[in-house]
């Protein structure tokens, strides 16, 4: 009688693999709409920058510090490093940043500035 409940728990246990692999091999997908011939590429072939078609929001994700939203403007620019990087946009929105142990706001209309080093520190500043 222990064979049937040994095969399901073999089954289990490879069902369970198979879809943590799916979960972890799914590769990511990013869209951006730019403005017909606004489009910047570095000598690599990556955009480089372009005036965004479409409001946006951009998502950034640091292990040492979590992730951090950036809510890009419509008709401006946004640019990225030659690794495909975000670096800035112009804010569509107030938008919370954090630096280490303190909370900031950036007002609308401010661009914000995003890079990591390469020791893995996070930098995010705004200006008018």
């Amino acid at each position: 009688m222990k064979f049937p409940n040994q095969t399901f728990a073999i089954l289990t246990s490879s069902l369970s693999l198979f879809t943590v692999n799916l979960a972890v091999s799914s590769p990511a997908q990013a869209s951006i709409v730019c403005e017909s011939g606004t489009i910047s590429n570095y000598s690599n072939g990556s955009l480089a920058n372009c005036i965004l078609g479409q409001n946006m929001t951009v998502q950034v994700y640091n292990p040492s510090s979590g992730s951090s939203n950036f809510y890009c403007q419509a008709k401006e620019y946004i640019s990225f490093d030659e690794k495909a990087q975000f670096q800035s946009c112009r804010l569509s929105q107030d938008t919370q940043i954090r630096n280490g142990n303190s909370i900031e706001t950036c007002p609308a209309e401010y661009r914000v500035y995003f890079s990591v080093s390469n020791d893995g520190i996070q930098s995010i500043s705004c200006s008018l």
